[in-house]
């Protein structure tokens, strides 16, 4: 198994960030399935051999991947997507 950690500082109201969660999981579910859930202020999303959740407080969005066996071979990307994401969302 494979593990992807990234963390942003962001300047973004909570129930902004909340919605902007909100949507990651919608868009995640739509395009390649899965299924999502909220637990406080975390979202789990799972996936076959994905297992990941977004964690965020006033100040920092945490993204959390477990990759399979099979997904460990698209770790480069899948990091590389999530980093985009990030940045070009909440930094």
């Amino acid at each position: 198994m494979s593990h992807i950690q990234l963390e942003r500082n962001h300047t973004m109201e909570k129930a902004q960030v909340r919605t902007m969660t909100e949507e990651l999981g919608q868009k995640l579910k739509a395009k390649h399935g899965g299924d999502y859930c909220w637990e406080g202020d975390t979202v789990h999303y799972k996936h076959s051999g994905i297992d990941a959740k977004v964690s965020f407080d006033d100040k920092t969005v945490r993204v959390d991947v477990t990759l399979g066996l099979l997904m460990s071979a698209f770790k480069g990307m899948i990091e590389s997507e999530v980093s985009k994401y990030l940045d070009e969302n909440f930094a």
